[in-house]
């Protein structure tokens, strides 16, 4: 047997020397000489397992936040106060900081005041409505009445200057005389009773008072006397001349007084003219009140300009602004990061974006995370690329728990677009390439059978392969210089396939 050996090993080095360039040959006359020297291999094996096995898309990109702003200022002021730092967690609503709202007060005063102004306006120009309405309603009447009773009096004081100027009449005079004899006849009646009353009163038959009364009733008759008189000496001399004027005057005034009254009269139409100019106070008052309120509304506003809030719930980012900064239009203030609206936004290739669309799972990984997987799923694909790098933007929503997670944080996707399901899988290192031909070393028994296999998808160290089945020892190590038929010593076995959380076949440990 040793002598074969040698004779081989002798024409292998012969047909080296005469330069055949074969270099399969000389491999295996290599590989020939190291069985001749050492004739027992020592390999690793590796039981062939199925396993379920996906094709991946990576996307890269970053933690991103759809809640992300800066609030500034609406107006130029002092920064009088700030309640919140770097990094603190903020609620929807709450109070950031402050600015000097001093004027802003003294605006609001100021429109206070001009509201309780125009109020007493408005008051007012009701007030003066409300009477030239009324006026509107009766004066015409009125001036009607008043028109009358000028004429009736210019009518009356007529009669008496005439009455004056030409003396009594016949029947006047006959009643003057007659009014004088009544009067007469009743002072002698007085007289005799007046007499008789003092007698009985002499003898004591009557009271003092009973005198004291009928004296004063003679007196009251014989006043009568003297005024009936006069009147029949005034028909029978005729009106004194100051009688007269003071007849032509009273007649005067009542003719100036129907004048005025008739002109009076001529103003009428002009009431409604009254009322339209009342009612357009009123508009200028209400038009007063209602900019008095706006200027309120405006100060008011002023005021709330100057306490800034929180627009969502979330985180501070970055250093607010300090107390004391003069803070112009836009100037920021704080910076928010709302954690609602969290999301990745990632990156794709050109040559990956048909094979992923929207409803598709993502697991994320995240630096800083402490290797933690997020799970999510595609809810949108930009359909136009960006200029450089031809890489299509792809927004992942995140499913379930995001704690941990900050915007800015770098991320890696990882989208299954393809699985196939228990296939053969062997370690990457059981696979040996000779030319375009790829194979593995299986043992049987305690020989080695080169078997030509072709490979499928790979997920870390694992390949699929067909050509090889389930159950089959495979050699992982050792296979480098390993020949068919070659006699093996199989010093260790490498564990089984298992799949991790994340889809990824690994061995079990």
């Amino acid at each position: 047997m040793n002598r074969w050996l040698l004779w081989t090993a002798s024409s292998v080095l012969a047909f080296s020397a005469v330069g055949c360039v074969d270099r399969q040959a000389q491999t295996e006359s290599k590989a020939t000489e190291k069985i001749v020297n050492n004739p027992v291999k020592s390999v690793t094996v590796q039981t062939a397992a199925t396993d379920n096995v996906t094709e991946d898309v990576e996307v890269t990109g970053d933690v991103t936040a759809s809640d992300d702003t800066t609030i500034g200022s609406k107006q130029t002021n002092r920064v009088t106060s700030v309640f919140v730092k770097d990094g603190d967690v903020v609620s929807k609503g709450q109070l950031l900081a402050t600015l000097d709202d001093t004027s802003a007060q003294a605006q609001l005063k100021q429109a206070q005041a001009q509201v309780s102004t125009a109020l007493a306006n408005m008051a007012s120009a009701r007030a003066s409505l409300a009477q030239a309405m009324k006026n509107y309603a009766v004066g015409p009447h009125r001036s009607s009445v008043q028109v009358s009773l000028a004429r009736a009096q210019v009518s009356g004081s007529q009669h008496n200057l005439d009455k004056v100027i030409h003396g009594a009449r016949p029947e006047e005079r006959k009643q003057a005389l007659a009014n004088l004899d009544s009067a007469k006849a009743n002072l002698d009646l007085q007289k005799k009773q007046l007499e008789r009353i003092k007698t009985l009163v002499d003898q004591g038959a009557l009271s003092g008072q009973s005198l004291d009364q009928q004296r004063a009733t003679y007196d009251q008759a014989a006043a009568q006397v003297k005024s009936a008189q006069e009147a029949v000496n005034m028909n029978q001399n005729g009106s004194r001349q100051e009688d007269i004027d003071s007849a032509k005057s009273q007649y005067q005034q009542a003719v100036e007084g129907l004048r005025n009254a008739e002109d009076q009269k001529k103003l009428d139409p002009l009431l409604k003219d009254q009322v339209d100019a009342a009612n357009a106070q009123v508009e200028s008052a209400r038009a007063q009140l209602d900019s008095a309120r706006a200027q309120i509304q405006i100060a008011n506003q002023t005021i709330a300009d100057t306490r800034v809030y929180a627009p969502f719930a979330g985180r501070v980012s970055g250093r607010p602004i300090q107390v004391g900064t003069v803070a112009g239009n836009s100037t920021p203030i704080v910076r928010i990061v709302g954690g609602a609206g969290v999301y990745f936004n990632g990156q794709i290739p050109s040559s990956n974006i048909d094979k992923v669309h929207p409803g598709m799972a993502v697991k994320v990984r995240v630096d800083g995370s402490s290797g933690k997987v997020y799970t999510g799923t595609i809810v949108g694909v930009n359909p136009l690329a960006d200029s450089v790098g031809r890489l299509f933007s792809v927004r992942v929503q995140f499913n379930g728990s995001i704690q941990g997670l900050q915007p800015g944080m770098f991320a890696r996707g990882t989208v299954a677009i393809r699985t196939i399901s228990n296939t053969v899988v062997v370690s990457s290192q059981a696979v040996q390439t000779r030319g375009d031909d790829k194979y593995v070393m299986v043992i049987e028994g305690n020989k080695a059978r080169k078997v030509k296999v072709t490979t499928g998808l790979t997920k870390g160290e694992w390949v699929q392969v067909t050509g090889v089945t389930a159950g089959q020892k495979v050699v992982v190590e050792g296979q480098e210089d390993l020949v068919e038929g070659a006699t093996v010593n199989v010093k260790g076995t490498t564990t089984a396939l298992k799949t991790n959380p994340d889809g990824v076949s690994e061995a079990q440990g």
